[in-house]
């Protein structure tokens, strides 16, 4: 008898030092790692490094694992923002004659954006020949790609996409404004649409190296990559629009927080050798904000990360026998082996130099210098070593003779101890990460939730800047390569935003069938696919997300029922009850009684969660109607007789979750939800009180 295959998901993270990959077992077991050097200098690009990854993952997995998905994190999109490898880019603005001087104006490229511009009139006769003419003339100025942006091409984009098929006719690379933002600004859409558009080539290039390179190894296995909102899509759409991949490593790592280990609140901190990413987990989700690129406000969102230039390779300065600072230059950039990763007798007669590490730095970074010329890192991570902070086993567990003896030399120069040298630095460095925690943990209402932390160097600085906020440091498992797992774990995520200036259920409905056929074509499987809409009433904006899994992937760490019931009673309490079940969704309930001064009340809290303990909708207080979908809307006809104005409402059916926030109006929630629900049987409908 033919043993079954071992069905494994495969993520792969682009560092900007190591290109770290893991496979995993559909439930979850690590079954290989393999740690290479970013390939930034091969011909190919990191592409190389990729490769070299695969074949060391390939080379450790058992005979009858068969590997059903490659996903990736990279930092190249962000990489070349901030290196500036960017390309010429052709901005097209597009309107009609009569507003030429008002969409010129809002559709110049921004500072530090090398681009040319032109303006073709929409309501021209002869508008294909202007726009070819156009094209023609950037070919021959050395434009290597083109954004398309449209006034009021978020209601008709007829002649964005006209211009558009036009200009991929004509060999370039072209981004179009309404693929980026549904929202009104025309000035937004275009800049976003500038900004995607000069990464394209490199990009496009990229993209081509990593298909050519895991086809090698695995010819017929899907290729994800990893989105700076932490959800997944079909490489291709990182060949249409890379400017969703900003911050995709930070994301993954969030991402694997949440779906290996459960995380559902807190503060993730991910401390690498250069810089600490720090981003936010609430409700189980990675907190989201709009990104601003090269100072341009984008349509985009993508997880709030804020980057310190403080990391467990850190340089430590002097100034007047005290520690000046800890950062930014690390050992990486200087171009130093770390003094505790070296064998003791390396060390041996090293004194203390002040050195610049970079053209243009001040001469106040501390190393080490021995009698031949050799010079070392003091870091962050030495000091943890030396006081004996890292665990037996841990990725940052160095030398502790070298690690002491280099602190003995950085006390002798402070005039103190090494102890108390080595707890100078580390207090110096979760400083710099304290504040900005403390402002995220204010901004997302967090007080008291614990530090998660992941990266090779978690270990290093997550205690101390824990004691700092009075909140317990939770380490991740396989921490250095927790972006690798958040990669190989990652559903389908498609977002879009409409503007919107009153309630339409029709554009809800319409938005909901977008984002569902993108998610299908970016290869959701749409039995697992899940919409979900959110109203902002202040912004006027309708957002739609799509999420769904691969249909050749391993499960993602799917919870049995006791581990639902104990993820709802974290957050209901030992009350919760489950109520409704679906193929994808659970419906909990509470009751609890408050206690007034004059009265007491009884309210009743409500969490749906998916299967895999992900919070998807949380009331505080709630009316919960089941039964038939007939019956249910029969008693939430009854409910909402008289008023004037809809609470807040959500249906849930066996396969699908649906949120009307958006809706406001009694009739026409009444409509919409009749017309979703007319074929279903049993379903829930929570109304909040």
């Amino acid at each position: 008898m033919t043993a079954r295959p071992l069905p494994v998901r495969i993520g792969i993270d682009v560092g900007g030092t190591f290109t770290k990959g893991v496979a995993l077992a559909g439930d979850g077991q690590l079954l290989a790692v393999s740690h290479v050097p970013t390939s930034h200098r091969h011909a190919h690009g990191v592409a190389a490094g990729v490769l070299d990854a695969l074949r060391a993952l390939l080379h450790d997995l058992p005979p009858d694992a068969a590997p059903a998905l490659v996903a990736h994190s990279t930092t190249q999109a962000t990489n070349a923002l901030l290196e500036g490898d960017t390309a010429l880019v052709g901005i097209l603005a597009l309107g009609e004659a009569r507003d030429e001087r008002r969409v010129q104006g809002v559709t110049r490229p921004p500072p530090g954006l090398r681009a040319q511009h032109a303006f073709v009139a929409t309501d021209a006769p002869d508008f294909s020949a202007r726009v070819q003419g156009v094209l023609d003339h950037w070919h021959t100025a050395g434009v290597r790609s083109v954004a398309v942006s449209q006034a009021f091409g978020v209601d008709d984009a007829h002649f964005e996409q006209q211009a558009g098929d036009l200009t991929r006719r004509a060999g370039f690379p072209v981004s179009l404004g309404s693929d980026l933002s549904g929202a009104y600004g025309l000035e937004m859409r275009t800049l976003s649409a500038a900004v995607n558009a000069s990464i394209l080539p490199t990009m496009v290039r990229t993209a081509g190296h990593v298909r050519s390179a895991v086809r090698q190894l695995l010819p017929d296995v899907p290729l994800l990559i990893v989105r700076g909102d932490g959800g997944a899509a079909d490489l291709r759409a990182f060949e249409e629009t890379p400017l969703h991949t900003v911050v995709s490593g930070p994301a993954a790592s969030l991402g694997g927080a949440i779906l290996a280990h459960g995380v559902m609140d807190g503060v993730f901190f991910e401390v690498g050798g250069t810089s600490t990413n720090i981003g936010v987990i609430k409700d189980g989700q990675p907190a989201l904000k709009y990104m601003t690129v090269m100072d341009v406000p984008t349509g985009l969102r993508a997880a709030d990360i804020r980057i310190a230039g403080v990391a467990g390779g850190s340089l430590v300065r002097l100034r007047r026998r005290r520690i000046e600072d800890v950062g930014p230059r690390s050992a990486h950039i200087a171009g130093l082996a770390y003094a505790s990763f070296t064998p003791v007798d390396h060390l041996a007669g090293a004194q203390i130099e002040l050195i610049a590490p970079s053209p243009g730095d001040p001469a106040d970074y501390a190393v080490l210098r021995t009698p031949g010329g050799a010079q070392f890192a003091i870091t962050p991570t030495c000091a943890a070593n030396a006081l004996g902070a890292i665990p037996a086993g841990g990725y940052a567990r160095a030398v502790p003779d070298s690690a002491r003896l280099a602190l003995s030399l950085l006390g002798h120069a402070l005039g103190a101890g090494m102890e108390a040298a080595a707890h100078a630095v580390l207090e110096a460095s979760a400083e710099k990460l304290t504040r900005t925690v403390q402002g995220l943990v204010r901004e997302y209402g967090l007080r008291g939730a614990p530090l998660y932390g992941g990266g090779g160097a978690a270990s290093v600085l997550g205690p101390v800047v824990a004691r700092r906020l009075k909140v317990p440091f939770v380490p991740i498992p396989h921490s250095d390569v927790i972006s690798s797992i958040g990669a190989a774990l990652a559903v389908i995520r498609v977002e879009r935003e409409r503007s919107v200036t009153r309630q339409d259920p029709t554009v809800a409905d319409l938005l909901e069938r977008e984002v569902g056929d993108a998610a299908v074509r970016l290869g959701a499987d749409p039995a697992s696919l899940r919409v979900e809409t959110e109203y902002s009433a202040r912004e006027g904006r309708l957002r739609a997300v799509a999420t769904g899994a691969h249909p050749l992937s391993a499960r993602t760490r799917p919870l049995d029922a006791d581990e639902l019931q104990q993820q709802a009673r974290q957050v209901l309490g030992d009350e919760a009850q489950l109520v409704f079940g679906g193929t994808h969704h659970t419906l909990f309930v509470a009751s609890r009684v408050r206690r007034g001064l004059l009265r007491r009340t009884e309210e009743r809290a409500a969490l749906v969660l998916d299967g895999r303990g992900v919070r998807l909708l949380r009331f505080d207080n709630a009316q919960v109607l089941t039964g038939h979908a007939h019956d249910a809307l029969d008693q939430l006809r009854t409910l909402l007789h008289g008023r004037a104005v809809a609470p807040r409402v959500a249906a849930l059916t066996p396969s699908r979750l649906r949120d009307y926030a958006h809706l406001h109006d009694p009739a026409l929630l009444l409509r919409q939800l009749g017309e979703n629900l007319r074929l279903e049987g049993q379903v829930a409908i929570i109304v909040e009180q």
